[in-house]
């Protein structure tokens, strides 16, 4: 059975039986993959907390594909995120990160971007404050490496740029702006400022090393969660748990 190595982010545990566990890890070398851990409840010396959410390991595992489930076999930490899961608030955030990965992603599809991208911002998390346009930046890049990047600058029909001060709907089913003129006769269309859609673009285009310079208005806040929820949603035909548990504490 061929032995492998890659950096790994746990973004879901589940216990199996008396001693073993699941756990769902997005990769950066081979993307989502599953392994169950065996002993890992009664053995804490073999695995510490390298199993616990969110925790950025370099992972050591079997993998006989047709077994499914690959055979971890041993992961050193580089970084369990600890200010995480010392805030409430932080851990709800970072539940809605890793499951917004989970649910988008299939298995064994790599996408390296994404890896960095959830490091990025677990660290972020981490380090910072738990602030809503941390979410809204995710959402919006994570529907963009995923294959469904709206569009958001121009109408889609007429080509035209959004002028400023124009007014706007997103088309969800068609994927991001219609113009005042061509949204006529459409119907499920939603409301969006210029300024909406100009920072959503611009979280969209932005180097990840400045991410944490952006600066939402509260409009653009309420609008891009409106907007992105309901994207996120008609992709993935569910709203997320953790959306509940973020609404519950009133975030």
């Amino acid at each position: 059975m061929p032995q492998f190595k890659t950096s790994a982010i746990v973004i879901k545990t589940l216990d199996y039986g008396e001693s073993d566990r699941i756990i769902t890890l997005y990769t950066s070398d081979f993307g989502k993959i599953k392994g169950i851990a065996k002993g890992a409840k009664k053995s804490r010396r073999r695995f510490s907390n390298a199993l616990e959410l969110f925790t950025l390991s370099r992972l050591i595992f079997f993998d006989k594909r047709e077994l499914g489930l690959v055979r971890i076999e041993g992961c050193d930490i580089v970084n369990t995120f600890p200010a995480i899961r010392e805030d409430l608030r932080k851990i709800a955030f970072g539940c809605y990160l890793v499951e917004l990965v989970d649910e988008m992603t299939a298995e064994r599809e790599a996408n390296p971007d994404l890896f960095n991208m959830l490091r990025i911002f677990l660290s972020l998390l981490s380090d910072g404050e738990a602030k809503s346009q941390i979410l809204r930046v995710f959402e919006i890049r994570s529907l963009s490496l995923l294959g469904y990047r709206p569009e958001l600058s121009r109408c889609l029909r007429c080509d035209e740029p959004l002028e400023h001060g124009g007014e706007a709907r997103i088309s969800i089913k068609k994927g991001g702006l219609l113009c005042e003129r061509c949204s006529q006769g459409y119907i499920d269309l939603i409301p969006v400022s210029p300024g909406t859609a100009k920072i959503l673009h611009v979280a969209m285009e932005m180097d990840l090393s400045k991410v944490g310079r952006l600066k939402f208005s509260r409009q653009a806040l309420w609008e891009g969660e409106a907007i992105l929820s309901k994207f996120i949603q008609y992709h993935i035909n569910k709203e997320l748990k953790s959306k509940k548990f973020l609404k519950d504490l009133g975030m």
